[in-house]
C-alpha cells in the first residue's frame, strides 16, 4: 500500500492534522486589528492554511535570513541583525514562530526582544519539536550535513528547496520553555503536547507505517504526552 493510500486510511480525520490546528490556535488570538509579527518567517509557504495576510491589518514577517524578504505572504519583511529585533517596543498584538525555537541559539536574547516588542497582555505561539521525540533525539545526535543531505529528501521537498538552517534544541522541553519564558519576564506559559500525521517519514510507507504506530501509542494516554513530537505553547506578556 502506497504512502498516500495509508494517510488517507489513518489520518482522513482533520484533527490530525497538525498545522491547521495550529494555526487555528493562533486564529484565537488575532483580529481583523492586530499586528502581528511572524518571528523566522522563511521563503513562502504556499499554503494557505499558515496565510494570515488580509486577516490581520498587519503581518510583518522577519528573520535572520533574506530569503524573507521573497516572501509575498507578508505585509512586510525585515532581516534580522545581531539578535535585535528592529521594531518599537510594544508594537505587536501577536507573535507566531512556526518550527524556528529549535534553531535559536540564544533562547535569553530571543525571548526577551519577543516580550518587549509585543504589548501588555500579547500572546507569543509556537510550534517546535519536543527533544524527548524519536526525531528530535535522533536531529540532535547527528551533525548539521547529516540533516542537509537527509532532510529534503526525507519530506519529499522538490528539489531547490530551502536547506535546514542549523539546530540547537535549547528550548525544547515543557521544563526549558517555562523557566525561560520566566526569565524573559512573561506572565504565564501555556504547552501542548501533539502527535499528529507522521509526515517525516512519508518518504516510504514502511517506516510510516511504524510512525502511525508510535503515534496511536502516544496518543492513547496522557501518561505518555512527554514522547509527543510537538509542543505547541503561548506566552503572555
Amino acid at each position: 500500500m502506497s504512502v498516500e493510500a495509508l494517510s488517507r486510511r489513518f489520518y482522513a480525520d482533520r484533527k490530525f492534522d497538525g498545522t491547521r490546528a495550529f494555526y487555528d490556535w493562533v486564529r484565537e488570538y488575532v483580529s481583523p486589528a492586530s499586528k502581528l509579527l511572524n518571528l523566522g518567517a522563511g521563503p513562502p509557504t504556499m499554503s494557505p492554511v499558515r496565510i494570515l495576510k488580509g486577516q490581520v491589518a498587519e503581518v510583518v514577517g522577519a528573520d535572520v535570513d533574506a530569503c524573507v524578504l521573497e516572501n509575498g505572504e507578508l505585509d512586510r519583511a525585515v532581516v534580522i541583525k545581531d539578535g535585535k529585533l528592529p521594531f518599537p517596543d510594544g508594537y505587536f498584538d501577536v507573535a507566531l514562530s512556526d518550527y524556528v525555537l529549535e534553531h535559536v541559539e540564544n533562547p535569553r536574547q530571543f525571548l526577551a526582544e519577543v516580550v518587549r516588542v509585543l504589548k501588555p497582555g500579547g500572546s507569543y505561539l509556537f510550534r517546535t519539536p519536543n527533544i524527548y521525540h524519536y526525531v528530535a533525539i535522533i536531529s540532535a545526535l547527528t551533525p548539521h550535513w547529516f540533516h542537509s543531505y537527509v532532510a529534503n529528501r526525507a519530506r519529499l521537498n522538490p528539489e531547490g528547496s530551502q536547506e535546514p538552517w542549523p539546530t540547537y534544541y535549547r528550548m525544547n522541553s515543557r521544563a526549558a520553555l517555562t523557566r525561560l519564558s520566566r526569565e524573559a519576564g512573561f506572565s504565564s506559559v501555556e504547552t501542548r503536547m501533539i502527535e499528529a500525521e507522521p509526515s517525516y517519514l512519508q518518504f516510504h510507507a514502511a517506516p510510516y507505517l511504524l510512525g502511525v504506530a508510535y503515534e496511536r501509542m502516544v496518543n492513547s494516554t496522557e501518561m505518555l504526552g512527554g514522547l509527543r513530537s510537538n509542543i505547541f505553547g503561548r506566552m503572555r506578556k
